[in-house]
């Protein structure tokens, strides 16, 4: 190749507007003036497809390319490294070290092991392609998706293993774990079926068909046909491999091990304290019975019915076999150990307050434990007041789940120790708050033995997936909530957050409507007016994932950011209002005015990983408001203080079923029947 040809493009997926204030760019650039003939950055200003990424090669005339978006992230010296290693050599593939999160200071101390590969983003971003044998790749295999182009490369040009450089890049996002990933409407097979493949290879391909299965369930549809699926998983041999997907999808990793058949179609899932659950996979549109439909899913020509069923201890393969240990065994009794916990640096959450109750009325349970963060801010305060505390995630934490009878818990965590996990294993789920969206595919993701449902919405929604594990009795801490209801001092103000502004510059933060939204309603005249006027404030409890950007917002003498507890914030407030936050039913539930702000109703279930359940205008518990004024004219004319009987009949079918006197106690009872 003629040295004045570069010998690398970077090629910039941003669709929309490019972000040029994003560290990536600002890297990019500042390579390309440092290494100007050997260089080039192409922007795309959309969503790179297969056959847009075919056609770019068709035009480039640099001997490698590397594909990348605004919004991911690499090392200081990425670029010169890969050049470096470029420069001398005639290779089909140079790749970093890939994260999802943060890119580590010390790259080389990463262990690429099994662990690192299942849990190693797939796509095309970051590695680089020889862009000749690419294009020449992509006569073959430029019917797959683009997610898996990468993967097919490999396969076609039988690259079993290859060793990461010492430079980092990360994607900057893991939500393809937790919701899977979607292929073009018109791909009909998810890879080349070129035998032979490395092991290294083998786990990459378990984990993109889990993510692939796991996207399908949201989906409802795919072209890919039930046989591909099958020639798949038997080619590769994924049936053997399906124990690293367990862990994170144990739904995925059952529909594995029967599209690797033969086999029955009944796959146990989760043991239970009565009986154990099942997943019944089978082709055809099959009647549920006495079973509950889960799914009907289009594959190609083929309908596959997927349904849950309840069945007794000794249909499990293994039940009762030597040498096998049955975590259910041992009754709950008061020599039982078990172990509470919210998230690890915070409580003040359904655990802490269920463990409160728990051990206040049950004092003999002595060996009830309350794992945390030692640096929590919460750890001293619950040492004072005599939680028996146990640092989360550490070899005590092992220790005592692995002999415990019981874990209660607000929080979903992976914990497996020695053989035990939540699959086989007593667990209580309490939820951070209530189930307002579509979550079902996360819901059937998850292991647990008790599901805690608030009201009759929420535990109707859930007894269509969990019928035998969903008890009807409210959020611990709503029982605290009820009896801590204080005089009203403030106005509370509660945004979520937005999933597609998690990762974007300060600039594209500053700029975005979710920024400008609340920004012209905290800065409104006549709503600061009203506020000096009355006498009142305005707390503003922004999300955790929004508080390092609290700067962008402006605050002042009368709009405050708050830094009270959710608990304190919300007992003390005269009205709440949010734009979709749950976190604003704790404030119903003891009967403070809610109302909500949908500024952006038109986009934001399209941005977010998960679909709308319940319409806030037919069923919220406050009148919706789409424009600022309108919320303006509810605060400063005082609607929220008349009494409203049309959602106060909402309020009581909302929370039907819940005694707010005897939350904690149903849960007690429910947990210790175990």
């Amino acid at each position: 190749m003629p040295d004045s040809l570069p010998l690398l493009t970077v090629v910039l997926e941003e669709p929309g507007p490019l972000d040029r204030e994003s560290a990536t760019f600002r890297r990019l650039l500042a390579a390309r003036l440092r290494f100007e003939s050997q260089l080039r950055i192409v922007h795309v200003d959309e969503t790179l497809t297969t056959k847009a990424i075919a056609a770019l090669c068709d035009s480039l005339e640099s001997k490698y390319v590397v594909f990348m978006r605004a919004t991911q992230q690499l090392s200081p010296t990425y670029l010169a490294a890969m050049l470096d290693y470029l420069r001398p050599r005639n290779i089909y593939l140079a790749e970093p070290v890939v994260y999802a999160g943060a890119i580590p200071q010390n790259v080389s101390a990463t262990k690429i092991e099994d662990a690192y590969r299942y849990a190693r983003d797939t796509d095309i971003y970051g590695v680089v392609f020889n862009t000749g044998r690419l294009a020449l790749a992509l006569e073959a295999i430029g019917d797959v998706d683009r997610s898996a182009l990468y993967l097919s490369y490999r396969l076609y040009w039988s690259i079993g293993a290859v060793k990461p450089l010492s430079v980092g890049f990360s994607v900057a996002t893991d939500t393809k774990a937790a919701i899977g990933l979607s292929v073009e409407s018109d791909v009909e097979r998810l890879v080349p079926l070129i035998g032979a493949a490395s092991t290294e290879l083998r786990i990459y391909l378990v984990r993109y068909l889990a993510l692939f299965l796991r996207g399908l369930r949201a989906e409802k549809a795919t072209q890919v046909s039930l046989n591909h699926l099958r020639d798949v998983v038997r080619s590769f041999r994924l049936v053997e491999l399906a124990r690293f997907v367990e862990p994170l999808q144990p739904f995925e990793a059952a529909w594995i091990r029967w599209l690797g058949g033969p086999g029955p179609e009944a796959r146990p899932f989760k043991q239970l304290t009565g009986g154990d659950s099942y997943l019944l996979f089978s082709e055809g549109e099959q009647e549920s019975g006495d079973d509950l439909l889960l799914y009907r899913l289009t594959c190609g020509g083929d309908v596959l019915t997927i349904r849950k069923s309840y069945r007794p201890h000794d249909n499990r393969p293994g039940f009762g076999r030597a040498g096998t240990y049955d975590f259910y065994s041992r009754p709950i009794g008061p020599h039982s150990t078990m172990l509470f916990f919210d998230r690890p640096m915070q409580a003040d959450d359904n655990a802490e307050h269920l463990y409160e109750y728990f051990t206040r009325n049950h004092p003999e349970y002595t060996e009830a434990y309350f794992a945390l963060n030692p640096k929590s801010p919460d750890w001293s305060r619950l040492k004072d007041k005599g939680f028996k505390l146990v640092p989360i995630f550490t070899t005590d934490f092992y220790e005592k789940f692995l002999i415990s009878d019981l874990v209660v818990s607000s929080q979903i965590y992976n914990v497996r120790y020695r053989g035990k996990s939540f699959a086989n294993s007593r667990f209580v789920y309490l939820q951070h708050g209530i189930q307002l969206n579509d979550m079902t595919d996360w819901v059937l993701s998850k292991y647990y033995d008790v599901f805690v449902a608030t009201g009759e919405l929420e535990a109707d929604y859930m007894a269509a997936l969990a019928p035998n594990e969903t008890v009807n009795s409210g959020l611990p801490r709503y029982e605290v909530l009820a009896r801590e209801k204080s005089s009203s001092t403030h106005l509370l103000f509660m945004p979520t957050w937005r999933f597609n502004l998690h990762q974007v510059s300060a600039e594209g933060f500053a700029k975005s409507d979710y920024c400008r939204a609340i920004n012209e309603l905290i800065t409104d005249p006549l709503l600061l007016n009203h506020l000096r006027e009355t006498g009142r404030i305005l707390q503003v409890k922004l999300h955790p994932n929004v508080d390092k950007r609290a700067g962008h917002f402006k605050f002042s003498e009368h709009v405050i950011q708050s830094e009270l507890s959710y608990r304190e914030a919300i007992t003390s407030a005269e009205m709440v209002f949010t734009d979709y936050s749950s976190a604003v039913l704790d404030a119903a539930f003891i009967e403070t005015p809610i109302a909500y702000y949908h500024w952006d109703a038109a986009d934001f279930f399209q941005e977010q990983p998960y679909e709308a359940r319940v319409d806030y205008t037919e069923d919220g518990l406050g009148p919706v408001f789409h424009k600022h004024a309108d919320l303006v004219s509810h605060i400063v004319q005082e609607d929220y203080l008349r009494s409203n009987e049309h959602f106060a009949k909402r309020r009581e079918r909302f929370f039907r079923g819940v005694d707010p006197a005897n939350i904690n106690a149903s849960i007690v009872e429910r947990m210790l029947s175990l």
